[in-house]
């Protein structure tokens, strides 16, 4: 008697910007190396191949499709991008087309529609709070158009409806972390290039007013003049950083708070963080966070979008208002004070 055959593999073409190494790169990334290759045929399509994640994209065995363009969707850069990925559509022939971040939504849900696609997904993770008036627009076009968005979390979820967006089109889906990679980190101080036996205090990401860790460097100076010692570090890089360097200078932190810029290896420096803190003003679920408590770190973090979802305060961590300086170093007076509540509340 003959095996059934096997039915045929479900074709799902991504549409991303391209490989640099931030929060939904790396959670597509895991995403991509961890999919049923018996039940799915992957492809991917980029506005650009580059970007530090770019090798480990290869990898993984999956085509790769250059669209040619630059980021920016407006112009005739776009315009052929988008003709590229209607050509590639049409000749791949996928059964789902997602879209991830900003542009890739919009070229996803356009070309997913004029191509007839039967599932056309957009994915939304963050709110709405940094996006213009024409962004929101667009935002808005590519949710009608899509057949179902994926939303990181319950905020996210309800800022897609405010968008037009029927909720049962609306699916969340918080992001997960490899606790294998983050729980099993051992205490490399010297990672950090750090000598003293002060508490160490530390962020992760992409150094950006989204962010805030300006609000971050107020709260260290407040700590700073009431006595407490500590050092900083900041991992991460991005278009603040110049900026955020002055603002350290001119409150008198040269010597606690360290730029340490884009690390591959944040699984062996957030064991050698005594507290990490996310500053953000907004988020849709933040990738640091997750890593930072997976590794077992005390953490506190800004009450905004999906934060709350993953975080108790009081119970797993410290959540502050957003743009509250004063808040957040009464919360790591607190976290440094105590020790053993700080383990407790990293531990549940």
């Amino acid at each position: 008697m003959t095996a059934p055959a096997m039915p045929p593999r479900i074709r799902v073409l991504y549409v991303v910007n391209n490989f640099v190494a931030g929060g939904a790169e790396r959670h597509l990334l895991e995403l991509w190396s961890r999919l049923d290759r018996d039940r799915f045929e992957l492809a991917i399509a980029c506005f650009e191949r580059r970007g530090q994640f770019t090798v480990a994209v290869g990898a993984l065995g999956w085509p790769v499709h250059d669209l040619g363009m630059s980021s920016r969707i407006y112009g005739p850069s776009g315009w052929r991008g988008l003709l590229r990925l209607v050509n590639l559509v049409r000749d791949w022939r996928p059964d789902v087309i997602h879209g991830y971040l900003f542009g890739p939504n919009l070229f996803a849900a356009l070309a997913g529609r004029l191509c007839g696609v039967r599932a056309v997904v957009v994915s939304k993770r963050n709110m709405d709070e940094f996006e213009t008036p024409r962004q929101v627009a667009v935002q808005r076009l590519a949710h009608r158009l899509a057949t179902h968005v994926v939303a990181v979390s319950r905020a996210v979820g309800e800022s897609s409806v405010a968008l037009g967006v029927a909720r049962e089109r609306v699916t969340v889906i918080p992001n997960g972390v490899d606790v294998d990679r983050f729980g099993n980190g051992a205490i490399e101080r010297s990672a950090l290039g750090l000598k003293g036996v002060a508490p160490v205090i530390g962020s992760v990401g992409c150094l950006a007013v989204r962010k805030d860790q300006g609000m971050l460097l107020e709260a260290l100076a407040l700590l700073t003049r009431e006595g407490q010692p500590f050092e900083a570090v900041l991992i991460g890089d991005g278009p603040e950083r110049e900026r955020l360097e002055r603002q350290a200078h001119t409150l008198g932190l040269d010597d606690r708070v360290h730029f340490l810029g884009e690390r591959p290896d944040v699984e062996r420096l957030l064991p050698a963080l005594d507290v990490f803190v996310l500053s953000s003003r907004e988020e849709g679920i933040p990738n640091a966070l997750l890593e930072a408590m997976a590794a077992g770190r005390a953490s506190i973090a800004t009450a905004v979008g999906g934060t709350p979802e993953v975080m108790q305060d009081g119970r797993t961590g410290w959540l502050v208002p957003a743009r509250d300086p004063a808040a957040l170093a009464r919360a790591l007076a607190s976290a440094l004070a105590d020790p053993t509540e700080a383990r407790r509340r990293a531990s549940v």
